[in-house]
């Protein structure tokens, strides 16, 4: 599937959204050349696909020049988990400073990506019928896929940006008129598509990362838990649990191992193609998320230990919320690097010993002097904008060379264990509240946490609350970008900014919830686009 969904050529772009219609078309190819026949709809629908992929990372097969921390940047900065490195122009998604604005490159191609997959969709829903008369399953399971597809670009749409233009027609032509549809209207059209996609998805494909019926009701648990339609996501969420073909794997480890992406827990993820013949770019997330190791003494830039574009940093509060025996912290963070470099070892170090090391529990200065390495013994009161504990999440050590950029990770959209979460949470806030359903959900999850074989083994939780919820989430979903979506939805976006991400407090206001609009989207709209507030 991965090669099929991102190897995408330039024809996907003239036919989406107005903003890029000022492209000339330098070949014979033309949507109504091309998307006449089976093969033609099979072609536009693997184009569906690609705009998740160019968001989350950079297929230049889509369009040259995408920058490739767009996605990363609008989803993983400016928490109470996530803070910004030392490197990088992008930092005012964590300060909230006035920087970020509508001219901003990140909204700018963040909006338009999103478009663009939304008008292939409707290519798809638009011509299938009449591009396969002959066989209307064929056409029910394509329009299914595109509506799914549709749906799960227009739910991050209004997640990020609030009431946007709603459209369910392909663009052929420029357009110049646009209006914001308001929630109320916009949320019963992404319901009904996905909806549909439940109705008449398989629950397997034969090409994984492809929609499923399953991933339609994943999506449809989280948001009606962001709509706090808690009845609804609670029965989605326990449909999932209770039918689905998926089980937690068996250590939270194993969840990161790179030949183990298309494990029992993945419901739906975006595919990233290994070979990059078919995936220019990738998913880039293994440079964003690791500390400076590679100039520090005894060590050098390698493949295994990744390419540190020193982005994400992650703040004191995520490292403390983890108790000592919760399995997550080691199975997230790098804390210890191996000499690999005898040129600047330290004496009595030599390559494959350890050369760092980043302790949970601090060393005195005294305990530092006994090792020879004592002089990279980081305490997390030393810890600063190069020194902090990687990810192991996004490591790509199978790369081609030590400054390899590109990425074949894919991008997890759900795994069960989320969906424990969200049937906890929901179970929790229900019009009829079951703290029980609602603590075995959440335990669920924590065993495996802890390598517990029953609730006894845990740190005793008496009650489910959004606290609770969002502390939980935070471990277990650290650096799958989550968490800006978990506290806006939640409600908790500024107080946990302020409490705990010292870089964005001085600035961050309640107009954060949303970004803002693209000056692009505004000055081509002939009526009036508004602007969200504070902008």
């Amino acid at each position: 599937m991965k090669k099929y969904i991102i190897y995408i050529f330039a024809l996907l772009s003239l036919i989406s959204c107005s903003d890029i219609l000022d492209e000339e078309l330098t070949g014979d190819l033309t949507a109504d050349g091309v998307f006449i026949d089976e093969e033609g709809i099979d072609f536009a629908l693997n184009g569906a696909y690609a705009s998740l992929g160019v968001f989350i990372g950079n297929s230049n097969t889509v369009r040259d020049g995408t920058n490739k921390e767009t996605g990363w940047t609008l989803i993983a900065f400016g928490t109470d988990t996530y803070t910004n490195g030392s490197d990088g122009g992008f930092k005012y998604f964590n300060t909230y400073d006035s920087d970020l604005n509508a001219s901003s490159q990140i909204v700018r191609e963040s909006w338009d990506e999103f478009y663009k997959g939304i008008n292939t969709a409707n290519t798809v829903i638009g011509r299938a019928q009449e591009a396969i008369p002959n066989n209307p399953q064929k056409v029910t399971e394509v329009v299914a896929e595109a509506r799914f597809l549709r749906a799960y670009y227009y739910y991050w749409l209004v997640r990020i940006w609030g009431p946007v233009h709603y459209t369910n027609e392909e663009t052929t032509t420029a357009e110049t008129e646009a209006h914001r549809m308001a929630l109320e209207e916009l949320y019963p059209k992404i319901i009904e598509d996905l909806q549909f996609a439940e109705d008449n998805l398989p629950g397997v494909q034969d090409d994984f990362g492809r929609a499923t019926s399953w991933a339609a009701k994943a999506t449809l648990a989280d948001l009606y838990l962001t709509r706090k339609n808690y009845d609804m996501a609670a029965t989605y969420a326990e449909d999932i649990i209770d039918n689905g073909p998926f089980s937690l794997v068996g250590s939270y480890a194993e969840l990161w191992e790179l030949e183990n992406e298309q494990n029992s827990e993945v419901i739906w993820s975006t595919q990233f193609a290994d070979e990059l013949e078919y995936d220019n770019g990738g998913n880039p997330a293994h440079l964003f998320f690791l500390m400076e190791y590679d100039k520090l003494p005894g060590m050098k830039r390698d493949i295994v230990n990744g390419r540190p574009w020193k982005r994400f940093r992650p703040t004191n509060y995520l490292l403390n919320l983890y108790d000592m025996e919760d399995q997550r912290y080691d199975g997230t963070f790098v804390t210890v690097y191996y000499a690999n470099n005898p040129d600047s070892a330290p004496p009595g170090v030599e390559v494959g010993d350890t050369a760092v090391y980043l302790p949970r529990v601090p060393f005195s200065q005294t305990e530092k002097d006994a090792k020879p390495y004592g002089e990279s013994i980081y305490n997390q009161d030393e810890y600063t904008e190069k020194i902090y504990p990687s990810s192991k999440k996004w490591l790509q050590p199978n790369r081609a060379s030590t400054n390899e950029e590109s990425g074949g990770r894919d991008f997890i959209a759900y795994r069960l264990a989320e969906i424990y979460l969200i049937a906890s949470e929901a179970n929790a806030l229900k019009s009829s509240p079951d703290q029980t359903k609602a603590l075995f959900y959440l335990n669920e999850v924590r065993k495996r946490a802890y390598g517990a074989d029953n609730v006894a083994e845990l740190p005793t939780i008496d009650a489910v609350d959004i606290d609770v919820i969002l502390e939980e989430r935070a471990k277990e979903l650290a650096q799958e970008g989550k968490r800006w979506f978990d506290l806006v939805r939640t409600g908790k976006l500024v107080e946990r900014v302020k409490l705990y991400n010292p870089q964005a407090a001085s600035f961050i206001q309640d107009y954060h919830n949303l970004r803002p609009i693209p000056l692009t989207q505004i000055d081509r709209t002939s009526n009036e686009f508004p602007q969200n507030p504070g902008y």
